[in-house]
């Protein structure tokens, strides 16, 4: 199910995660901030490096973008969604959209920014949540802010 919103950035981080948790939020350490996302099961952000006014496309398996544009950075990381809802968050908003519970390759794209239904975006941010048993770790492109041949750190934590 293909859902497309406007979100607010703040603390430069998208986040996604299980609705259920109580601490959804991830510390970022910092290889985290190189690698450009700190993750843990159940819940990944990802680094929005400027702006704060960013448009976010959710997919799933063989849904087409709307968006355009070259991403800045693409991520792969695995996403395990025990229910059918997922939050993609900043720190001041949140939104649920149905995914279907299952294992996942979800794949953060950074793009750059437009006008959309004449509102200006700084970013446009693409998730693609792919079904896959065995999904990956993996920075397809990175920036000029990441270091992306270093190992890639797996073991975030919540912000206490």
């Amino acid at each position: 199910m293909t859902d497309r919103f406007p979100l607010s950035i703040s603390y430069a981080q998208i986040a996604v995660f299980d609705l259920d948790m109580e601490t959804p939020f991830n510390d970022w350490n910092d290889r985290h901030y190189t690698q450009g996302f700190s993750w843990r099961e159940g819940s990944v952000s990802f680094a929005i490096p400027d702006g704060n006014r960013v448009f976010v496309e959710v997919l799933t398996d063989g849904e087409q973008s709307q968006l355009v544009g070259e991403p800045t950075r693409f991520i792969l990381v695995p996403f395990d969604a025990p229910n059918d809802d997922v939050a993609i968050a900043s720190i001041l908003n949140e939104r649920s959209t149905t995914i279907g519970s299952g294992k996942y390759q979800l794949s953060f794209e950074l793009l750059p920014g437009n006008t959309r239904a004449n509102e200006p975006y700084e970013r446009f941010v693409r998730l693609t949540f792919s079904r896959n048993e065995t999904p990956i770790f993996e920075i397809i492109r990175g920036d000029s802010e990441m270091v992306i041949d270093l190992p890639l750190d797996k073991n975030a934590v919540a912000v206490k």
